[in-house]
Formats: structure tokens, sequence, C-alpha cells
């Protein structure tokens, strides 16, 4: 007989708007973003490199099926540290 593993799952479809990615030697943490609202996880190294190869190997067949994916990741912001935050006079 099989272990049986019960896993509660949320009905509700989001769409993801933002994905943030930090890391450090133990793990890797993705900040997911749907709307006003955002999730956190974390995975070891190794999860995380599970997620890259079936996210290469769905959009492989994906682009099979429905064509290329023309896209890039957006440049990020160039700061000069000399941002001023709150209320101008």
């Amino acid at each position: 007989m099989e272990n049986e593993i019960k896993v509660g799952i949320d009905p509700n479809l989001y769409a993801v708007t933002n994905v943030n990615i930090a890391f450090d030697e133990e793990a890797f943490v993705f900040l997911i973003f749907s709307g006003n609202q955002a999730r956190q996880f974390s995975a070891s190294p190794k999860h995380a490199k599970r997620i890259e190869l079936l996210l290469v190997k769905q959009i492989a067949e994906y682009e099979k099926k429905f064509g290329k994916i023309e896209t890039q990741l957006p440049e990020k912001k160039e700061t000069t540290g000399k941002e001023e935050i709150g209320f101008k006079k």
C-alpha cells in the first residue's frame, strides 16, 4: 500500500505580477506577487535547481506547441545613492 499524502490546494488561481529572488548559501527565497498580495517561499539550492529544470522543460514544451516566447529580464534601475525619501518642501 502506498503512503497517502494529503495536500491542501488553494482553489484560487493567482496571476503572478512580479517575482523577486534572493539567495544565500543555504536557501533561495522567492517573493511572488499577485496584484497587491505577496507570498514568500524558501527552497534549498537543490530544490531551486529542480524548479529551474522543470520550468525549462515546461517552457520548451509550450514553445513547441505555441511558438517561441520572445522576452527578456527587465533592466535593473540604476540608483545614484542620493535618492530623496519623504516630502519635498
